[in-house]
């Protein structure tokens, strides 16, 4: 496995680089026969590679037409400086957000969150993930945590898995109480396998995470969360004022 990771990353590296010494935006790649030649690989690791660059916006391949170079995106700057949904962060900055992937089940309190949340580690809490992408290319993962009630009102956050919900929206609506603090720290890290599967980006891709805490106006801590996001599709901007 890890020797197949590395000739994927080989490969890679090798037709980046042939892309940016022979080719501009909107040229077609040969198929997928030449550049294997050319690269001394595998059709099916040409195949794959092909694949992870365009995941990254490097490329666009339509079927029966080819594999174009693509206009390098703009960074998509987001604010961050107010408790706002991600998606209309997104809109308001003219881009296109969706969700490629969402799921909501059952699991453990982490440790990391247990604390934070007032429950025993290993408690029941909701476990809530999205896969954001902007213009199409996956952009952001975010894996939130929620205890299972909140007073006397249970959770049922099953409507997070569309996009027409966003985590304030149903905390303001399931609690009565909306989120009036986020508290957010960031880390640098490079991507890891799970990283990798989530966002299409190689191993050891620079990425930003993020840890969120929301609490409501008596300092209860409604959710936390982690956000991984990719820096070559996202700006994450704080914007501070006198």
């Amino acid at each position: 496995m890890a020797r197949r990771e590395t000739a994927l990353q080989a490969a890679q590296g090798q037709l980046r680089d042939l892309i940016g010494s022979e080719f501009h935006t909107g040229d077609k790649l040969p198929n997928e026969r030449e550049l294997a030649d050319r690269l001394a690989v595998s059709r099916a690791t040409v195949r794959e590679v092909l694949g992870q660059l365009a995941a990254e916006g490097v490329l666009t391949r339509t079927w029966g037409v080819g594999t174009f170079v693509r206009e390098l995106a703009e960074r998509v700057p987001v604010s961050i400086g107010d408790v706002t949904a991600l998606r209309d962060r997104i809109t308001a900055s003219g881009h296109r957000p969706a969700l490629q992937d969402a799921a909501v089940s059952r699991a453990s309190c982490p440790d990391d969150c247990a604390k934070i949340l007032g429950l025993p580690v290993g408690s029941p809490v909701w476990r809530v993930d999205r896969l954001f992408a902007v213009d199409g290319v996956a952009a952001a993962w975010i894996r939130d945590h929620l205890p299972l009630s909140v007073g006397e009102r249970d959770l049922d956050p099953s409507g997070l898995v569309s996009i027409d919900l966003d985590l304030f929206e149903f905390l303001a609506d399931a609690t009565g109480m909306p989120v009036r603090r986020a508290e957010i720290e960031f880390a640098a890290m490079l991507a890891d396998e799970d990283a990798v599967t989530r966002l299409g980006v190689p191993i050891g891709h620079p990425l930003v995470n993020a840890t969120q805490i929301g609490y409501n106006s008596d300092g209860t801590a409604l959710f936390h969360g982690h956000i991984t996001v990719r820096t070559d599709v996202l700006t994450l901007r704080i914007t501070r004022g006198a």
